[in-house]
């Protein structure tokens, strides 16, 4: 797509990309209250299944904003003309690359004495960002959210994705909040802020 047809569609496509990180924001608030919920109070079925829903939705909102910022970069609307292998490959190489920029940031504001007061101690950020990492997110987004698949509760183990990328995960979400996220006055989404229902009352007879 040419520049000239890409501005014609980025204010919207910047709109749906909006809306896309407030949903995964929604999913991550959900869960944080979830696992709260679990770990000081009690872990049941029904709290760990709305745990699971909440980070699972998560992962998947996630994602698909992150391929919504590489369309934006690369200016093409369908992400990319690739198919099949080449664009698995192309989507896992930005989202591996990005968060690795993003630990490399934090260290190097820490070397420079500018880092926020919250932020870990340097070596958590001192760090290669695992090589299997984005082609294990995109799989789980695949499968514990996006499509109905037996190994979802056979084969893939949330709990252990969890431990071994959230903090992956965590930085790249929270590094598009400044960005991406609500300031002040709730933004005008066009389509999506203007759903309505229309409610009848009808008298029965």
């Amino acid at each position: 797509m040419n520049s000239t047809a890409w501005e014609k569609i980025d204010t919207d496509h910047c709109k749906a990309t909006v809306h896309e990180y407030f949903r995964c924001e929604d999913a991550f608030q959900s869960f944080c209250k979830h696992s709260e919920y679990m770990v000081l109070k009690e872990k049941n079925r029904e709290v760990s299944y709305r745990a699971y829903n909440a980070y699972a939705s998560f992962i998947h909102h996630l994602w698909e904003f992150l391929q919504a910022c590489h369309a934006r970069d690369a200016k093409k609307k369908n992400i990319t003309n690739k198919k099949g292998s080449e664009r698995i490959k192309v989507i896992e190489g930005y989202v591996s690359l990005h968060a690795q920029r993003i630990f490399d940031q934090y260290r190097d504001a820490i070397r420079g004495g500018h880092a926020p007061q919250w932020v870990n101690h340097i070596s958590y950020y001192e760090i290669k960002v695992p090589v299997e990492f984005a082609s294990e997110f995109r799989k789980y987004r695949n499968k514990v959210s996006g499509h109905v698949d037996h190994e979802r509760v056979s084969n893939l183990s949330l709990s252990e994705f969890y431990q071994k990328y959230h903090k992956y995960l965590y930085y790249l979400f929270l590094d598009a909040k400044h960005m991406w996220g609500g300031k002040g006055e709730f933004p005008d989404l066009k389509e999506v802020t203007d759903f309505s229902i229309m409610i009848t009352n009808k008298k029965e007879n």
